[in-house]
């Protein structure tokens, strides 16, 4: 065998480790990323976590937050999906951000050689590719799923242009196992991204081979390549159709209601999320030169006055004003970096797009032109079109996010335009039209850097309104100089940060251009400039990406990274939480032999294994509570945007991106307003108490305020004017987590019998209906979605009782006694895709009440009702995800496998033909 053919891809592999190895180098010295979203994450999975290492099955069904929301939108492996095994193959046991970095990088080589790009020039092209800062600021975020799919981009297009090119058989195989594996990532807005990717680039191969009259081999390729989409989705059958069925009911699926919080009609029902949601982090007003220069308008935003270079020239009477105000100034609500894929690695593509020969440059072409216009904040034009006319397009927030494509596409084009460029093949064009083409680029980077107004104001649309206002409320003229002096020197100030990188990026096209021009005019070995190519790009990219993720400075405040046995507790419990535990956890019986067993179950388990003794017991205590009670909690904090309740408790807030739309309708209209009284309730009580310690003791003026919030209220009686946290059964508010929870003494509870359904006709009758109703002795029904026929009036029991007896995530028991037939409600959300209720085994027709919960008519004499959560998709999805992934595996492995082998018997003969 001729290793030779083999060694520059052992090389790729080694270089590939030790880059993502090093960058990542803290985790291999107990340290941990600071990722934002794995935090959140762990208090959205607790639940389902602790509920699987206490019993055999499956949670599928998770009360931790929004009132309750299904298990797999967040945290289920759905079984027989063998595609996963073949993801931890392919990252080789590396740690969580080495392993994604180093697929990345694999991905793109794996696309190269479907290319029959030279090896070598792969490898530049993928550390390229791994070190586009999309993948470092999401790494670092904790977005892993998302970097995980974009992993996995790059070899699927390889394998469907390897198809269209000679090798359908081949290509259709690797096309077929990368994107299982996209597919498996599990986010699908970079799936549906890739979608727009593959669809062009098929569209003009297939218009490539009709004009070459090549009908057969088209068919071919197309059917080959039709199965192979068919056996990727298969294994993720499960995960696709369970978030296909319960899209219809979050925040991306249509709303029934036609009024607005306040009353007032809507302008238009829509399916989707909002325009202004969907665009609030894309880019604004030259932005894109981002691409170019990060600091095109600022990368990141945080204050002015950490960036000690540009306040170094700052007018020392308008420094501490500048040193307050944002270095970002781009049209983003925020932003935490930019996203840059390499000056060099642009200018080869753009050398590619104009003297390439390749056909796959027009699709190319027509995907980037696209990108970047989807990319824009501005809600009119090619947004407007594709947010309402093209299909699932408004299913996804953040669609700067299209930008993805761009990472894929500039390395793909720069790799190929070198190829041919080193190989002399496949070009067009003389050595003038080259070097007018060099004098062109540099002298656009030089006019960019000369003349920062090109690209727009160096102020954002609010701070140019602000200065106006400033200037319109004051005559003053020494105020008037102020304001036009801040204003100069704030755009100073910016200009210096613009114009910074931008000379960086004049370098590198000069660069860039110089080795395209050494090749050209003299006979410098191609290794020599490939050489300097991977070098040159390697601390392009990378020194861009340690702007926002490096191991510099580890135990700062500013740093990345965090000792693991710290960060391994995403949470601890405040005063409020620990409260709540006592109050609790002498009403569950067997308390402290259940705590012992879930610590012993977490043990071995990656989210406990590195917290110390202590609070790994304090943490299962919480976890005991939560899976032996139904109670939930509201805190003041941050509430829809936080899972550090939905750590310890079932909470009314959380955070997820997909939450129920009906849920987020309550929201609107309802809890916003609760939340206002409970919070006068509290603070009514708050000062009668303060009012009672200043008559018995001397508090001055100045400590009233820090005497008050100390305050804490034991307990309150929510009324009628919060009935809906009463019928969500909130028992404890959060005000301050710093002092002791408050009880609601008034919570409906797990469930009650009512005497009375009020019914209405429509969603939007349900939602007003529900303002100061007694949730606790008539309930509100949209009759016209009820599958059942409901009486006004139901005879009153007064001996009837329906108590919560025992808690589980996938299953809820309720002893009962009633003497008729009364409706119960459930404080559980309404979900009909799963949840079924028996009466003593007999299955009931549930019905919605309330707008959100579960309601059914209870028989006469019925001992237990029983909560089930059997979706069937679930179970289904199973044996799918079995016969896909043997069928695509198989399929992959015998055909890869019959490749390989006819390979290597060709090596052998031509090896004996020299001997």
């Amino acid at each position: 065998m001729n290793f030779k053919k083999i060694v520059p891809h052992l090389v790729a592999i080694g270089v590939f480790v030790l880059l993502a190895s090093v960058y990542f180098s803290p985790i291999f010295n107990d340290y941990s990323l600071k990722q934002s979203d794995i935090q959140q994450f762990r208090g959205m999975e607790k639940e389902i976590v602790d509920a699987n290492l206490m019993n055999e099955e499956d949670a599928l069904w998770t009360n931790s937050m929004f009132g309750g929301m299904p298990a797999y939108q967040i945290n289920v492996q759905h079984p027989n999906n063998f595609v996963k095994n073949v993801d931890l193959f392919m990252k080789l046991g590396l740690p969580g951000p080495v392993g994604l970095l180093f697929m990345a990088m694999l991905g793109f080589y794996i696309f190269a050689l479907c290319l029959k790009v030279n090896p070598w020039l792969g490898i530049l092209g993928a550390i390229a590719f791994g070190f586009s800062t999309i993948n470092i600021l999401y790494i670092g975020a904790g977005h892993v799923t998302k970097v995980n799919a974009i992993a996995y981009m790059a070899p699927a297009l390889g394998g469907l242009i390897l198809a269209f090119r000679g090798k359908w058989l081949i290509g259709a195989a690797v096309f077929a196992l990368f994107f299982a594996l996209n597919l498996s990532a599990n986010h699908l807005q970079m799936t549906y991204y890739l979608a727009y990717l593959l669809g062009a680039v098929a569209i003009g191969e297939s218009i490539r081979l009709l004009i070459k009259k090549e009908f057969v081999t088209l068919g071919k390729v197309v059917a080959a390549l039709g199965i192979g989409a068919i056996l990727a989705i298969l294994p993720s059958y499960g995960n696709l159709t369970s978030t296909l069925e319960y899209s219809k009911y979050t925040t991306r699926g249509a709303t029934d209601l036609t009024i607005k919080p306040k009353g007032e009609n809507k302008k238009k029902v829509k399916e989707g999320l909002e325009t202004k949601y969907i665009l609030e982090y894309n880019y604004g007003e030259g932005e894109l030169l981002s691409i170019i220069a990060p600091n095109a308008r600022g990368e990141r935003g945080d204050a002015l006055g950490n960036d000690e270079d540009v306040m170094m020239n700052v007018d020392p009477q308008y420094a501490e004003n500048i040193a307050q105000m944002n270095r970002y100034w781009g049209g983003q609500r925020m932003s935490g970096g930019a996203f840059y894929f390499g000056v060099l690695m642009l200018v080869f593509a753009l050398f590619g797009l104009v003297f390439l020969k390749d056909a796959i440059k027009w699709p190319f072409l027509v995907i980037a032109i696209l990108a970047l216009l989807l990319a824009s904040n501005d809600p009119g034009g090619i947004n407007h079109f594709f947010i309402n006319k093209v299909p699932l397009y408004n299913k996804f927030r953040d669609s700067k996010m299209i930008l993805v494509l761009l990472q894929v596409m500039i390395p793909a084009m720069a790799v190929l335009f070198l190829d041919k460029l080193f190989k002399k093949d496949g070009l067009w064009g003389d050595k003038k039209a080259w070097l007018i083409a060099c004098g062109v680029i540099t002298f656009i980077g030089i006019v960019l850097y000369a003349a920062p107004s090109i690209s727009g104001s160096m102020l954002s649309k609010e701070e140019t309104k602000q200065f106006a206002k400033a200037l319109e409320r004051t005559k003053d003229p020494m105020q008037v100089d102020f304001v036009n002096g801040l204003k100069a020197e704030l755009i100073s100030a910016r200009t210096t940060i613009y114009q910074s990188d931008f000379g960086r990026a004049i370098g590198l096209i000069i660069l860039g251009c110089g080795l395209i021009l050494l090749s050209i005019y003299t006979k410098i070995s191609t290794v020599v400039l490939t050489i300097i190519g991977i070098v040159a790009v390697t601390a392009d990219n990378m020194s861009v990406s340690k702007r926002y993720l490096n191991n510099e400075d580890m135990d700062t405040q500013t740093s990345s990274w965090a000792d693991a046995s710290q960060f391994s507790t995403p949470y601890l419990p405040e005063n409020a939480d620990m409260s709540i535990l006592n109050a609790e956890k002498g009403k569950i019986n067997g308390f402290d032999s259940k705590v012992n067993a879930l610590v012993t179950e977490m043990g071995e388990h990656p989210n406990y294994v590195n917290m110390n003794m202590n609070t790994q017991k304090t943490i299962a205590e919480f976890g005991v509570l939560n899976l032996n009670s139904d109670y939930r909690v509201f805190s003041f904090a941050n509430t829809f945007n936080e899972t550090s309740t939905s750590y310890f408790h079932k909470s009314i807030g959380g955070y997820h991106g997909a939450k129920l739309k009906r849920f987020q309708e309550i929201i609107d209209f309802h809890i916003g307003q609760e939340l206002q009284t409970v919070n006068q309730m509290i603070g009514a009580a708050k000062n009668e108490k303060l009012r009672q310690y200043a008559m018995s003791m001397d508090i001055p003026q100045e400590k009233m305020q820090a005497v008050f919030d100390s305050i804490s209220v034991p307990e309150i009686a929510l009324t009628d004017e919060t009935p809906v946290l009463n019928m969500l059964n909130t028992k404890y508010i959060v005000l301050n987590k710093a002092s002791k929870a408050t009880l609601n003494s008034n919570a409906n509870g797990p469930a009650w019998f009512v005497s009375g359904i009020k019914k209405v006709n429509s969603s939007n009758d349900e939602m007003l209906g529900l303002y100061k109703l007694n949730t606790k002795e008539t309930a509100i029904v949209n009759v016209k979605e009820a599958e059942l026929e409901l009486k006004d009036n139901y005879a009153n029991d007064s001996t009837a009782s329906i108590k919560l007896t025992k808690y589980g995530t996938n299953e809820l028991i309720y002893a009962v006694k009633t003497k008729t037939e009364l409706p119960a409600i459930f404080s559980e959300i309404y979900y009909p895709e799963g949840w079924n209720c028996y009466a003593d085994g007999k299955q009931l027709k549930p019905f919605r009440a309330d707008y959100l919960l579960r309601g059914a008519i209870i028989p006469a004499g019925t001992k237990t009702v029983v909560w089930k959560f059997e979706p069937t998709s679930y179970y289904t999805a199973g044996k799918m995800a079995l016969i896909g992934s043997i069928l695509l595996l198989a399929s992959v492995a015998f055909i890869l496998g019959k490749a390989l082998m006819g390979r290597m018997k060709k090596i052998e003969l031509e090896a004996e033909k020299q001997a």
